[in-house]
């Protein structure tokens, strides 16, 4: 554990201690009257019970928004009227999203958002493709994370980016048989988001980018800017509160903001 990391779990407790956090998350719904939407992301899910309780946690104060709510909330035609809105993704693909994450979201009455990396399915640790199809029947939402699990650099030839971005997306729609709208950018690193990658994005016919800056969805979102707060599921509840608070959208703002520019 990183001493950053630990710095940040000592405020996060302050803040759950004094009431902070539950102060400014009912600050940004009244800010917004509950019209917004907290898109959070997972990795592994191994902690059954920690998990849990991060659900119940967001059950309490957030609505889930399956596909078609999404769309609808963006297009103006749903009101979130008592709680404001969550998604809950995960990346990557890893086998414990189907053999954990899919119960205990299902429980507790959540859509999962999964995005994958088409080359990484059917590989030991990854979920199978046949899992990924029964999951969409289910109601469950896919999205491409390229094709290798390849962060964007700026050097990256035309083929690569076809490879990792149309062709990534033609191969899930192929083997799932259903369409892939959601392109889900990997890593996160300011470095790893590039203009030329932005355009391909826009070009393969997706409709929807995901990234990880920090930012509540908002109706008037560009579709290719949806921003995300990273969450593991061993985190005690006082650090996922300190996450999705607005205490990060603050640390992520000049990135966010430098981000946009170079991929609008």
């Amino acid at each position: 554990m990183s001493l950053a990391f630990r710095v940040k779990k000592i405020i996060a407790l302050l803040y759950d201690v004094l009431g902070i956090s539950q102060r400014k998350i009912k600050g940004i719904s009244k800010k917004y009257h509950n019209q917004y939407i907290r898109v959070v992301n997972y990795h592994h899910v191994l902690h059954r019970e920690m998990f849990i309780r991060q659900l119940e946690f967001y059950k309490e104060h957030f609505e889930n928004i399956n596909f078609d709510d999404f769309e609808a909330f963006l297009n103006g035609g749903k009101m979130l009227k008592e709680k404001p809105g969550i998604m809950i993704t995960f990346d990557d693909g890893f086998d414990d999203n189907y053999d954990i994450a899919i119960e205990c979201l299902e429980k507790n009455g959540f859509t999962g958002w999964f995005m994958v990396s088409s080359d990484l399915v059917d590989r030991n640790g990854y979920m199978t493709y046949s899992q990924i199809s029964e999951m969409v029947s289910k109601g469950h939402v896919i999205g491409c994370h390229t094709a290798t699990h390849h962060r964007m650099e700026v050097n990256d030839t035309d083929q690569m980016l076809e490879y990792e971005i149309r062709l990534s997306k033609e191969t899930l729609e192929e083997k799932i048989g259903s369409e892939i709208c959601i392109f889900c950018w990997c890593g996160g690193e300011e470095e790893h988001y590039t203009t030329k990658a932005a355009r391909k994005i826009k070009d393969s016919n997706y409709k929807y980018s995901f990234m990880t800056n920090s930012y509540p969805v908002l109706r008037d979102v560009d579709p290719f800017h949806i921003q995300r707060i990273n969450i593991e599921d061993g985190w005690p509840i006082s650090l996922v509160k300190l996450q999705i608070c607005g205490f990060m959208d603050k640390r992520f703002g000049n990135k966010r903001k430098r981000v946009n520019q170079k991929t609008a």
